[in-house]
């Protein structure tokens, strides 16, 4: 991609990024972008959609090179967060400044050493783990304890039992559905 692409991209309001370089404004250029998906790649920093101020939905997937998530805190319309195959991730920032922040996605984050700063979002009502994801000791009763949290789910399918069965037991809530984006969105207006 390059600043010419801006032109022709003007209206977009959904955009997939596969290993794409973004140079610089490119995203800022983009007023009505609303949902944006980053894949693959080995990028080290997505700092680039600090620009993306309209952003209620965005999945980060397999981005080998990234380690910093600290730019997520400038996304404060963000509804929906996924975040998946991040293998160099070792610790989340607060995600307090994302007050509008209702659902979470967490998957094959096996580098990460706690989900506590993610639950410091105050409007959290959905939490969902996929596959494997290192929980800290205390995130089973920060999970049961949030204050706005209302459903949690954990698609185990590569963790023992003896791992997530657990934690699903010391939560307590109600299971969270395992549901498309643009289903989410359907049934949270």
């Amino acid at each position: 991609m390059d600043t010419s692409d801006a032109e022709w991209l003007s209206d977009a309001r959904s955009l997939t990024l596969w290993a794409v370089d973004v140079p610089a404004g490119l995203l800022a250029s983009l007023p009505q972008l609303e949902w944006l998906d980053i894949r693959g790649g080995s990028e080290s920093s997505i700092d680039y959609i600090s620009e993306c101020t309209k952003l209620s939905y965005l999945q980060v997937n397999q981005v080998r090179g990234l380690s910093d998530l600290t730019v997520l805190n400038s996304l404060k319309s963000l509804r929906l967060l996924s975040l998946h195959g991040l293998p160099k991730v070792r610790q989340l920032p607060s995600f307090a400044p994302l007050v509008r922040l209702r659902r979470l996605e967490v998957g094959s984050m096996k580098g990460l050493s706690a989900l506590a700063p993610a639950l410091e979002a105050p409007a959290l009502t959905e939490l969902v783990l996929v596959r494997d994801v290192t929980l800290a000791p205390a995130d089973p009763d920060s999970i049961r304890d949030h204050p706005a949290l209302q459903a949690f789910t954990w698609f185990a399918e590569d963790v023992p039992d003896k791992t997530w069965a657990p934690v699903m037991e010391r939560v307590g809530l109600p299971q969270a559905r395992i549901l498309q984006p643009d289903e989410w969105f359907e049934r949270n207006p």
